[in-house]
């Protein structure tokens, strides 16, 4: 494992001549690097999780890279495999990786972003930004919490949609309006977790920002937070993601290159590429209250969905709420087109574990890492 190099302090300064109008140039800003070194309980988990991983990637179950981190700083981060298993070019910890359905927690984070900035709030009715929607009596926080009711806009769009056609939100909206399927029940009644809601949400952020979603993702979340490696791409655009790796689908005894899919056009349920590196600084980002406020994040994390029997998870904005009782849990998993993704914030101890795959085998690494964090007494 090892040390982890972070740079802490830049040391400005300037000579200013007083006499001449000439000034003297100025010469290069030293920086100072200090090397954190890990605990020694830090450094034995890592040698565990370096284990389960390297087991797991033997036997040909994982493919793809792991980052944990304890209050932002990474105790353990590594890649393993194929970015492409045509080519034999290999992962790095860099890697941008299509995030699935983890991209629905950067959609909900542009609503609550417009939400600060007075252009809309959550209670609003669909139907008063989107005035052609095709159903009534719903509100933004119906969509965010998946309480809404919406059926799945694939069963529309596989019916009314050339598949050799690219959709675009705005597309799929024009096919639900023209053939509207029914609702599956009526606002607020249950949870059922719908991509169509997410796919909504992105296109509510257009509506309302008159920007198109990628662009107002990359301004208001990527760049402010640094995330440089980080995009959503549109399948109707080239994608211009350095770093990009391929999903592949497992079919024994080989893995093959899924085909490109007319869905993939649409964005907010999906779309967002991104490493682990840019997603530990979002992971960072929400600890401030300086990205979103805190009654955004108390918005954002609130368990909106109680469950009558049993103790089952239940969901905030863009964020799976957990019964996970060593800690306070938040996270999401992805899996879409050959990805699959989790992204796990145990809030209490300031713990982070990622994971991000490029083959669709099970991701049983995620729960064998969060053993190894939180053991059994």
């Amino acid at each position: 494992m090892k040390i982890k190099t972070v740079l802490i302090a830049q040391i400005f300064w300037a000579f200013f001549s007083c006499t001449g109008d000439d000034a003297s140039p100025l010469p290069k800003i030293p920086t100072v690097e200090v090397k954190i070194e890990l605990t020694i309980q830090q450094k034995k988990l890592a040698k565990s999780i370096d284990s389960i991983a390297t087991k797991r990637h033997k036997q040909g179950i994982f493919n793809g890279v792991v980052l944990v981190a304890e209050y932002g700083l990474p105790i353990y981060s590594k890649a393993f495999g194929f970015a492409n298993f045509k080519t034999k070019e290999l992962l790095t910890e860099h890697s941008v990786f299509q995030l699935a359905s983890v991209s629905k927690m950067f959609t909900a984070a542009a609503i609550l972003l417009l939400q600060q900035k007075g252009y809309l709030t959550i209670n609003d009715s669909i139907c008063h930004i989107i005035p052609d929607f095709p159903y009534d009596g719903l509100t933004i926080r119906h969509l965010l919490t998946h309480r809404s009711g919406l059926p799945r806009y694939m069963v529309v769009t596989d019916e009314h949609w050339p598949r050799d056609s690219m959709l675009t939100n705005e597309d799929m909206h024009a096919v639900m309006v023209a053939h509207p399927p029914k609702r599956y029940f009526s606002p607020d009644f249950r949870f059922n977790y719908q991509n169509t809601n997410y796919a909504y949400l992105a296109l509510i952020v257009e509506r309302v920002s008159g920007r198109s979603f990628d662009n107002f993702v990359r301004d208001n979340i990527f760049e402010p937070l640094g995330m440089f490696n980080s995009r959503v791409y549109s399948g109707k655009k080239n994608p211009d993601i350095s770093g990009a790796v391929v999903g592949h689908i497992y079919r024994r005894p080989r893995v093959i290159l899924p085909q490109e899919n007319y869905i993939n056009g649409v964005v907010g349920d999906k779309g967002i590429y991104a490493s682990v590196g840019d997603l530990l600084k979002f992971d960072q980002a929400l600890y401030t209250d300086t990205f979103l406020t805190a009654e955004s994040k108390q918005q954002m994390f609130h368990p909106w969905t109680k469950w009558r029997r049993g103790a089952k998870d239940s969901y905030g904005f863009g964020w799976r709420i957990s019964t996970f009782d060593k800690d306070n849990l938040v996270y999401h998993y992805g899996w879409w087109n050959g990805f699959k993704t989790s992204f796990m914030r145990y809030t209490n101890s300031k713990r982070t574990i990622i994971i991000l795959t490029n083959r669709d085998r099970k991701l049983t690494l995620t729960k064998e890492t969060q053993a190894l964090l939180f053991p059994k007494e």
